[in-house]
């Protein structure tokens, strides 16, 4: 299954959880507010196959007076083991200004009666979740990388903010994906299949990445008619596993709107196992590495 399968899953009880809480959409709107997902941590542990049946479990780790942690574990319960887990933190914003709000005193009882622990096993192993360095601008990023389109996570982006994709009060509207052009990129033909980028290995054998650990924080909403700048390096090399960075920054200012973190492992494909990152792959992250970014 891929890996937004896993994520629609701890979504979806997570909007569960928060319509329980009184943070439903409509509820929200009445208050003039919106629910705003600012992190979101998934590490993926064991992959599933077609046919599996799988549950969500979880509740509130921290509630604080401006936003909530949640932990949410995707299992199998048929075989005892644990798909994929999440960490996911939101608070409430001012639709008309996006300006943080105080969440009502009764969510907070609420999400303190859900108090559930993170488990070891929900721990991030290689990201850290402390918050992302504000200092970073555009310029810093992008006069150390060349632009390389062979790599999406690396490759520079620049577009400007539609209105038609953005709601009433002129912000991005929830759900658009700011890391690929606001809501994705366009395939190039219907019978393009959907997936991670793949190729060739030395030896024949076909060779993908797949994930171990994703991280998506929001700094900032962009407005209709921002110009964002997406651009990204290696953070992190090791000898099966990268750890890229993708960061959203509005052109104009160079602040940082959003990032992307993934930790992922090399795989062969046919072999189904995992490898050593080929030599002439480790040579092009190499050329990108910039662990003092991060």
């Amino acid at each position: 299954m891929n890996v937004r399968f896993y994520m629609e899953r701890a979504l979806r009880a997570n909007r569960g959880l928060m319509n329980g809480f009184g943070l439903g959409p409509d509820a929200c709107e009445r208050r003039g507010a919106r629910l705003v997902q600012l992190d979101t941590y998934c590490r993926y542990h064991r992959e599933q196959f077609q046919g599996a049946t799988l549950t969500v479990s979880g509740g509130v780790a921290e509630a604080g007076e401006a936003r909530l942690t949640l932990f949410y574990d995707v299992a199998n319960p048929e075989k005892a083991e644990v798909a994929a887990s999440f960490i996911i933190v939101v608070a409430l914003m001012d639709r008309a200004t996006a300006q943080a709000l105080p969440l009502p005193p009764g969510v907070l009882d609420a999400a303190r009666a859900t108090r559930v622990d993170v488990p070891e096993h929900g721990r991030p192993r290689t990201i850290d979740l402390a918050p992302p360095r504000m200092d970073l601008r555009l310029s810093d990023v992008a006069r150390r990388l060349a632009d390389d389109a062979s790599d999406p996570m690396s490759q520079r982006l620049e577009w400007r903010v539609d209105a038609a994709r953005c709601d009433e009060h002129g912000f991005l509207a929830d759900g658009q994906d700011m890391m690929f052009g606001g809501w994705g990129r366009p395939r190039a033909a219907p019978s393009d299949s959907h997936g991670p980028m793949t190729f060739v290995g030395g030896e024949g054998h076909r060779l993908g990445w797949a994930s171990l650990e994703t991280r998506m924080v929001r700094v900032a909403q962009p407005r209709a008619g921002d110009v964002l700048c997406s651009i990204g390096a290696e953070i992190g090399l090791h000898p099966k596993v990268r750890h890229s960075r993708r960061w959203i920054f509005d052109a104009a200012t160079g602040a940082l709107v959003s990032l992307n973190d993934n930790v992922s492992i090399a795989l062969d494909l046919d072999a189904r196992r995992s490898i050593a990152i080929p030599s002439e792959v480790r040579a092009q992250l190499a050329g990108r590495h910039l662990p003092e970014l991060a």
